[in-house]
Parts: structure tokens; C-alpha cells; sequence
């Protein structure tokens, strides 16, 4: 008997239908492999005048990482002797540790501060560490160029960071055997009507390609409350100062003003990044920046995989219960039917 409106075999068919849904599924996801497509480089001359605006807004910053970084140079063949065979080899690798690994620095123009950095000799044998810079020409002065270090000795060398009267956001690095310090100069004017501030949001100030960069930013009114038209120019850029993203934006303030701001960074490649921010207004310019890194999405755990299994098995369970229950109410209708047409 064809029940009106649901036939018992389009009920097995939906039966089916369900199955072979579920077992798809259950293929796709244990299958299931994080894709990252190709980087095309927004800015591959180096032009640092390439504006590039895309679809939403960019956020974040950040300021000083005080973690250590450990470096390890090649081994070093024994002196003495000549060349050839023999068991052995060279003597043991040295390695060192720098701390901080990043500055992020507000200085007025014209005006300088001295800051230390911390070499430690983590490796058996004294060595020769050198020490230079790249981007800050005229931005920073450093106390050597070159640190002799004894085993197990730490060593502090001096930095001074120089502010010129141009007021913006520099950028650059501090090389020390190999390892890069990370440096962005935020130079204010020196009478300042407002501040500004940039925060990374993103957990540990990473963001995975494809995701978005999250910020807060808070605008300061310094002295007597003033409502005042300014320009907040956003910018993004890597280490050696190549430009990735400008945009810009003009509000109305009046009191301490929190925006938040987003930006895709699906486009840049992995690595370290600074997201910057140019508070204008007349006679004024109040920059902040923040440190932020694009790492690779990590591909789906098992564990993930299962979850994400359970909660489209519970869906397609949902489903299927309603598809029932609507063909049991339909059921009902139709009987009740024939029962009045039959009295």
C-alpha cells in the first residue's frame, strides 16, 4: 500500500541515501588534509611605496619578547695537525643565547635610549661573536662590533637607539651571531595632543595563513578633553622595511577611543611581521607598532578528526530522526483521513 505523499520505497530510498551520506563522511574526514595554497608576493620589488588594501581591516601589536634564543654556529675543527682521516672530528658545537630577542621602543624626536642586550656563552670554548645591524643606518649606535665570550660567561652589550626628527615607525635588526633581534622604533612628536596603542590579540601573537590578524587599538587624548578629527594610518611590513599593506582612516575623537581591527594575512608568507599604526593630527603624529608572526595552519589532529566525525554523525542522526517523524505525522494524517472518509 503507497501511503499519499510518502511511498514506502521513496522511505528506503532515503534510507539509503542517508547511508551512503554517512559513509561519505565518514571517508572525507579521515582523509581529511590541511591545503595551503601558494603565496603570491604582494610586494616581490621591494617597493616600499606598493599600497595594497584588501577586504577588511588590519589589527594588532605588540611589544618585547624576553624569551631566550639559542643559537649553535658550525663545529670548529681542532687546531693543530694536518689534514686528513683518523677518528674524531672537530670539537664540540658552542652555542649562545640572546635575550631580549625583540625591541619595540617609543622615543620623541631628537632624543635617544640606551638599552642592553645579553649574550651568554653556553658552549665549552671561548669565542668570538660578531655583531652587526640591518636597517637602522643612523637608528641605532652599537657598543661593539665584535664580543669575545668565555665559556659559561655572559656578556651585556650596549645599544644606543636614536630617534631623528622625522617622527614615524623604523624598523630593522640587531645581528649577533647569527641570531636577529627584532627592532621597531616608534617616533613620536614631541608635543603630543594624543597617544596611541596597537595589541595582537591572536593567541601567543601567532596567526596561521589563512586566518585573520586580530587587534585592539586605543587612541589617548593627552591634557584637556578635545574633539579633533585625526588620521590613523595603518601599515604592515616585514623586518628589512619591505611595505605589504597601507590603509588609512579618518574619526572624529573625543575621549580614549578602544577600535578593533582585522586583516586577512592569507597572502603573506610565514615569518615575522610588524603591524603599524600612524595617529595624525595637526601639528602632531603619535606611531605604535606590534610585533606579530604568520606560521603554516597545522594540519587537523586524529583526535580532531573524531570530533568534527561525532558532531556531523549526531547532524545526520538529527536528520534522519525528523525525516521519520514528518513521515509518521504524514502517516497519521492519512489514516485519519481514510477513517472520516470511511464513517
Amino acid at each position: 500500500m503507497e501511503i499519499r505523499g510518502y511511498s514506502k520505497g521513496g522511505f528506503h530510498s532515503t534510507k539509503s541515501a542517508l547511508f551512503l551520506l554517512t559513509l561519505s563522511s565518514f571517508i572525507f574526514i579521515f582523509s581529511f588534509q590541511s591545503v595551503s595554497a601558494d603565496v603570491i608576493s604582494l610586494n616581490s620589488g621591494g617597493n616600499t611605496e606598493i599600497a595594497v588594501t584588501p577586504g577588511g581591516y588590519i589589527e594588532g601589536f605588540f611589544s618585547g619578547i624576553s624569551e631566550e634564543a639559542v643559537v649553535i654556529p658550525p663545529a670548529v675543527p681542532p687546531g693543530g695537525g694536518g689534514g686528513g682521516g683518523g677518528g674524531g672530528g672537530g670539537t664540540p658545537a658552542v652555542s649562545i643565547s640572546v635575550t631580549p630577542t625583540e625591541f619595540n621602543l617609543n622615543l620623541a624626536i631628537d632624543t635617544t635610549t640606551q638599552q642592553k642586550i645579553r649574550v651568554r656563552n653556553l658552549g665549552a670554548y671561548s669565542m668570538n661573536v660578531g655583531v652587526s645591524q640591518q636597517g637602522l643606518d643612523n637608528h641605532v649606535i652599537l657598543g661593539n662590533t665584535s664580543l669575545l665570550i668565555a665559556a659559561g660567561e655572559t656578556v651585556d652589550l650596549d645599544v644606543v637607539f636614536v630617534a631623528l626628527s622625522e617622527p614615524g615607525i623604523f624598523v630593522g635588526k640587531i645581528i649577533i651571531g647569527g641570531h636577529e633581534v627584532l627592532v621597531a622604533l616608534n617616533v613620536k612628536t614631541k608635543l603630543l595632543l594624543f597617544d596611541s596603542n596597537i595589541v595582537v590579540l591572536n593567541s601567543g601573537l601567532k596567526v596561521p595563513r589563512g586566518e585573520q590578524l586580530k587587534t585592539l587599538v586605543t587612541l589617548i587624548p593627552l591634557g584637556d578633553p578635545e574633539r579633533l578629527d585625526v588620521t590613523l594610518n595603518f601599515i604592515i611590513k616585514d623586518y628589512t622595511n619591505k611595505v605589504y599593506l597601507t590603509k588609512s582612516e579618518t574619526l572624529l575623537v573625543t575621549n580614549l577611543t578602544e577600535l578593533r581591527r582585522n586583516f586577512d594575512v592569507g597572502l603573506l608568507e610565514p615569518g615575522d611581521y610588524v603591524v603599524g599604526l600612524q595617529l595624525v593630527y595637526p601639528n602632531g603624529v603619535a606611531p605604535s607598532s606590534a610585533h606579530f608572526r604568520v606560521v603554516e595552519k597545522t594540519a587537523m589532529t586524529f583526535f580532531g578528526k573524531v570530533i568534527l566525525f561525532l558532531i556531523m554523525m549526531i547532524l545526520i542522526i538529527g536528520i534522519f530522526i525528523l525525516i521519520i517523524l514528518i513521515w509518521r505525522r504524514r502517516k497519521k494524517k492519512d489514516e485519519e483521513k481514510k477513517t472520516t472518509i470511511g464513517s
